[in-house]
């Protein structure tokens, strides 16, 4: 009984040093005195150009993509073909047999007819090399469209 009270104590005691040195290394790492860095400008941001996303900038819509968008409903297969071209992959149209092989480095298979069908709308582009590449509108249908599941 006595063993099991002190074993339970030593868990808790662990427990709560383990938590108490994660928020010390925390607060050392994000303190900018501490990696002797300069203080970061406190102006607030415009808000026109604060984003958040993980994409990198030049996978961002523009802004000046102007008309209306062919559709206003992507399916998931669609959604995730131009997710994958926003991060940057080159996408390719294979049939299903062909799908899960590996593919070359920065490229991404999908449907025929998923491929097919964002090339008609505008959403993807040729890049003379049998794979596409997302289009600025294609960025804007990630905007504005919603995903049907």
């Amino acid at each position: 009984m006595e063993f099991a009270v002190l074993l339970m104590a030593v868990i808790v005691l662990g427990l709560l040093g383990w938590g108490v040195c994660r928020v010390m290394k925390r607060r050392a790492a994000t303190s900018p005195a501490a990696a002797g860095q300069a203080e970061p400008d406190s102006r607030p941001l415009d808000d026109s150009t604060y984003r958040v996303s993980y994409a990198p900038p030049e996978f961002e819509w523009s802004g000046t993509t102007t008309g209306a968008l062919p559709v206003k409903i992507l399916t998931y297969k669609q959604y995730e073909c131009l997710e994958d071209a926003r991060y940057g992959f080159r996408i390719v149209g294979l049939p299903p047999s062909e799908r899960k092989q590996p593919q070359p480095h920065k490229t991404r298979a999908h449907g025929l007819k998923t491929v097919a069908s964002l090339k008609k709308h505008g959403f993807l582009e040729d890049d003379g090399e049998g794979g596409y590449l997302i289009t600025d509108r294609g960025l804007n249908a990630l905007e504005v469209c919603s995903v049907r599941y």
